[in-house]
């Protein structure tokens, strides 16, 4: 018999979790600069490791606000808008591409030292390796104090996650996530424990006099149908005699609404 594998849940950061993590780098060097930018790409569009190196500076049009990915994963290709922050970063680093006379064939993000370096010889305007970035995130994971395995697929599961939580419905998730079935993006659906924490504890607390009340409350009163009181009707002398008869009989009884016997007026002399 064939075992299935269970999805495992996507590991994700917190809002707390990432804005360490993109804090952690310092921009006032070139190289600070491209990692913040390469970070908030994978952050704030949800590219793949393999995408971020592949990027051209062609394929982003900082006037639309968009990233163009081409041949993803499946050989897909999709468009990305992408928000005010991530533009922002955009647009520092394409300036400083500029300066290092990059222009829109070469790769968008490439490596800033030349000639040998401990994995051997890189030419300039050389684009990153996938396995450069990952231990880029990893490493500046560990400078933010994130106790969990990050990796550049961590930042593209926060970004999902991030978009459901926003309200966006799963199509459009799959869609900028560039999944070819809808069934690989229903695992970003999961509860995400921080949002129900914050649920939960806002909720405001039980009035104790509300309690009170409803402890010391009886249980009701059991309905008796001798005791409810009878429409008025217009009735004949014969009839209301008869009924005066037997509200009294049922008096002397000692039950239901009638005179008590032993407080009524004795009609004897003596």
């Amino acid at each position: 018999m064939t075992r299935t594998r269970s999805k495992r849940l996507p590991t994700v950061l917190t809002s707390e979790e990432a804005q360490n993590l993109l804090q952690t780098v310092s921009t006032r060097s070139t190289t600070g600069l491209r990692n913040r930018c390469m970070l908030q790409v994978m952050l704030g569009a949800g590219l793949r490791v393999s995408e971020v190196c592949n990027l051209r500076g062609r394929d982003v049009d900082l006037q639309r606000g968009e990233v163009r990915v081409n041949d993803g994963k499946g050989g897909r290709d999709r468009v990305v808008p992408v928000g005010h922050e991530t533009l922002q970063w955009l647009q520092q680093w394409a300036n400083k591409r500029q300066d290092l006379g990059l222009n829109g064939k070469d790769p968008f993000f490439v490596g800033l030292r030349t000639g040998r370096t401990g994995r051997g010889t890189r030419e300039e305007g050389q684009g990153l390796t996938t396995r450069y970035v990952e231990l880029l995130v990893a490493r500046l994971a560990e400078a933010a104090g994130i106790d969990k395995r990050t990796s550049p697929h961590t930042l593209r599961h926060t970004y999902a996650t991030q978009l459901l939580s926003e309200g966006y419905n799963i199509r459009e998730v799959q869609e900028l996530l560039g999944h070819s079935s809808v069934s690989t993006t229903e695992v970003y659906t999961h509860v995400n424990p921080e949002a129900l924490r914050a649920k939960i504890q806002a909720a405001p607390p039980a009035d104790p006099e509300d309690n009170r009340t409803l402890t010391l409350a009886g249980p009701p009163r059991p309905y008796d149908r001798r005791c409810t009181p009878l429409p008025k009707v217009q009735l004949n002398p014969w009839q209301i005699v008869r009924r005066r008869r037997r509200i009294g009989a049922v008096g002397e009884r000692g039950g239901g609404c009638g005179p008590n016997p032993s407080t009524r007026p004795s009609v004897r002399g003596g």
